[in-house]
């Protein structure tokens, strides 16, 4: 879901900004919250069953198209010139994190304080305690089929991304030496389509089978989620690298039009066949033809601060909405009950539980995760630095 475009700080440089990228990234952020607060518990503890972004999750396949371009924008080259599939990785891990960190221990407080009180939706002690270290380390909980990423539903996304990151590493790194650069990069191409035609036959066989491609929270959802990220991130990857040939046959359409036409796209309720063909449309065509059609866009000056600050935001809200929502759909309601009030309305529930995932958000992104991420990489890179040459010590009789 990170995509900012930038190299980490521990590596240097200075590459291009996509601003507008970071725009769409913050407009998808704020669908996939929406999409959640559809299902808002209210007091009588039923589900609301108002319709917005029904089609949300979408968002999660153009944050893999997303992922993909930008990630072989700000590391091919590092890649093939000396960054280690090692340092890639951990400075991915670094990216991803604390954040993600935050909103697991957030969920685990809660899932914990349920069951010490006794409530009935609560997680089991096993699946609470088994949880906890998998998914810090952003790792599946394997033993709860039901709930991989218990504390934090929305990480399984972040886990099949750096999935995605160590393989495409990996395959940069081992043929960095072994070809010429023209040839290296014909061979990726053309690794890279046939990936692409693997995950599109899977996800076409998703949607005959499943119908949708809502899945990826629980383990048995893994086919569909391999296929999801199997596309979309290696078709990420093609657009960066093919982006010479395309991007001067763009329009450049105002940065507005496109944040709006995200969320328009990102709303269509549907149901049966055309559910599963709207899927399909949006993966194979719209969400590629959103980040094309952004990634050409520059911002006005006027524009600057806001793509700015929805690039800053995304994926914070995108992290932290779901454990914030729970706290406050359970924690309002029980507050107002204890002093006698009556029970929240779901109108006060949605604008609650919207302003308190942005404040904490905007919070998290501009300032806890910036101090985190410089901390954790002051504790790291030291074991990374190489240790000098030891030099050989040599011993004469008599001394």
């Amino acid at each position: 879901m990170q995509t900012d475009g930038l190299p980490s700080p521990e590596f240097g440089g200075t590459l291009h900004r996509y601003l507008a990228l970071d725009a769409l990234r913050g407009a998808a952020a704020f669908a996939v919250l929406f999409y959640h607060l559809r299902h808002l518990k209210m007091p009588d503890g039923s589900a609301s069953t108002w319709h917005a972004f029904d089609s949300g999750y979408l968002a999660v396949d153009l944050f893999f198209v997303l992922s993909g371009f930008v990630i072989s924008h700000a590391y091919e080259k590092k890649l093939r010139a000396s960054l280690s599939w090692s340092a890639f990785m951990i400075a991915r891990f670094l990216r991803l994190q604390p954040v993600i960190a935050i909103g697991t221990l957030a969920g685990f407080a809660f899932a914990l304080s349920q069951r010490l009180v006794g409530l009935e939706s609560a997680p089991g002690l096993f699946a609470i305690a088994t949880s906890l270290p998998a998914n810090l380390l952003m790792l599946p909980n394997v033993l709860v089929s039901w709930g991989i990423f218990l504390f934090n539903p929305p990480a399984w996304s972040l886990f099949y991304e750096l999935a995605a990151n160590a393989v495409y590493a990996f395959g940069i790194r081992k043929h960095a030496s072994e070809l010429g650069e023209a040839e290296t990069a014909k061979r990726t191409d053309r690794a890279l389509t046939a990936i692409c035609f693997a995950g599109l036959a899977g996800l076409t066989a998703s949607i005959v089978l499943v119908g949708n491609l809502d899945k990826g929270v629980v383990l048995d959802d893994w086919p569909v989620a391999l296929a999801r990220i199997t596309f979309s991130f290696a078709l990420g990857l093609l657009l960066h690298r093919s982006r010479r040939r395309w991007m001067p046959r763009v329009p450049r359409l105002p940065m507005p039009w496109l944040m709006l036409a995200c969320l328009l796209l990102l709303a269509p309720q549907l149901n049966g066949a055309s559910r599963g063909g709207y899927d399909l449309l949006f993966v194979l065509l719209l969400s590629p033809a959103l980040v094309m059609l952004t990634s050409v866009t520059q911002p006005t000056s006027r524009q600057e601060s806001a793509a700015k600050w929805l690039g800053m935001i995304s994926y914070p809200l995108y992290a932290v909405h779901v454990p914030i929502k729970h706290v406050v759909e359970t924690g309002l309601t029980l507050g107002f009950r204890s002093l006698g009030l009556t029970p929240p309305s779901f109108a006060m529930l949605l604008i609650v539980t919207a302003c308190s995932a942005v404040a904490a958000a905007w919070l998290i992104g501009a300032v806890v995760d910036p101090a985190l991420r410089r901390w954790l990489s002051a504790q790291i890179s030291p074991l990374l630095a190489k240790p000098p040459p030891t030099l050989p010590q040599h011993h004469s009789r008599g001394t």
